[in-house]
């Protein structure tokens, strides 16, 4: 099975800061293994949708829902795969501020 990191944009995302309902976009890179890079993408997506702390946080409406796009995606090595495997997050901006 090959590695890959996935970068993935999440936009849309409506969330309750401090009282305050605003929408927000992110960035997140995962480290997967997978047969192939679509099903690298498809692994990232699932791995993002089930954070319990944004899964339970994000407040959307079902006809306004949130997107999780492919930003890139690349294979990479063991070692990388290792060493970053357990080192992403999240990095979130309010999306008027895009």
């Amino acid at each position: 099975m090959k590695r890959f990191k996935v970068k993935l944009h999440g936009k849309n995302f409506l969330l309750n800061l401090d009282g305050e309902l605003k929408k927000f976009g992110f960035y997140a890179t995962k480290f997967v293994k997978a047969e192939n890079p679509k099903e690298a993408e498809k692994i990232a997506i699932i791995l993002i949708h089930q954070n319990p702390n944004l899964r339970d946080t994000v407040l959307n409406e079902k006809a306004d829902r949130p997107t999780i796009n492919l930003e890139e995606i690349k294979e990479v090595n063991f070692l990388k795969f290792l060493a970053q495997k357990s080192t992403t997050g999240f990095t979130f901006y309010p999306e008027d501020e895009e």
